[in-house]
């Protein structure tokens, strides 16, 4: 398991999705902005966040999570299913 702080998880998840020419910075900043507001939704359980020492981090099995989770934003962007996204986001 890999614990990544929160802004470094943001950061790579934003560097994965500008490497995608069809999303964009645009899309990049969008998606950390809907990002931090799940995180702050106490609604949702939220079972790859840990609070260690007063640090969150989110946890990753690997690397290769990161793409997945760009790789499905893609596709909802595509589909025009961002909020279902966000819905299913784990």
């Amino acid at each position: 398991m890999i614990k990544l702080l929160i802004n470094d998880f943001v950061y790579e998840v934003k560097e994965e999705i500008l490497s995608y020419e069809d999303l964009g910075r645009d899309k990049a900043y969008e998606w950390e902005k809907c990002f931090f507001q799940w995180l702050e939704n106490p609604k949702i359980k939220k079972k790859n966040i840990k609070e260690i020492s007063g640090n969150k981090y989110y946890l990753i099995k690997d690397e290769s999570e990161i793409f997945d989770i760009v790789d499905e934003y893609f596709d909802a962007v595509e589909r025009k299913k961002e909020t279902d996204y966000w819905k299913k986001f784990q």
